[in-house]
């Protein structure tokens, strides 16, 4: 196979394999999820404001593409369990910012400590070149995502199609 066919097959192994990878990461997050008793937007919100920090409910409706009075109910139902607390804003006491309670999401901690286990163990086979590699790719990769994601949006917002999700 000469180096351009050889490039060619890689690029597309990499394509299939980015989607089975998608969606076994999907389904991973559906089965967590269940073990929790909550809904996949729902676990996906926890991520959302322990990775990115407290926000207001209007900025979960932006970063999730949800309609205000879906994130509305969904952090109602996370409040709820007691996984989310509502805080009025120091800066606007109009706004409320919400968030995640750590020491109430010890239960995922167990769900996730497996899957952190064997990426580690994975990730100590890779030289620090290889490593430096992994996180440029990744980077581009969440980047690429979100921009898709937001022409996605802007789409269907356009036509008039916001979807919700739970």
């Amino acid at each position: 196979m000469s180096e351009p066919e050889h490039r060619k097959a890689l690029m597309s192994q990499m394509q299939f394999l980015g989607q089975m990878l998608s969606t076994e990461t999907a389904l991973f997050h559906q089965a967590a999820a269940a073990k929790l008793g909550l809904g996949i937007t729902d676990l996906k919100t926890i991520s959302t404001l322990l990775q990115e920090g407290p926000m207001t409910a209007g900025q979960l409706s932006q970063r999730l593409n949800l309609t205000t009075g879906a994130v509305s109910n969904l952090i109602d139902r996370l409040e709820q369990r007691k996984f989310v607390k509502r805080a009025p804003d120091s800066k606007d006491r109009r706004k409320v910012i919400i968030t995640a309670i750590k020491e109430n999401l010890a239960p995922s901690d167990h769900i996730y400590r497996s899957m952190g286990d064997a990426f580690e163990r994975l990730l100590e086979t890779y030289t620090t070149g290889e490593l430096e590699f992994l996180v440029r790719y990744n980077q581009a990769t969440i980047e690429l995502t979100m921009l898709e994601s937001a022409k996605l949006t802007k789409l269907y917002r356009k036509a008039g199609d916001i979807v919700d999700s739970e």
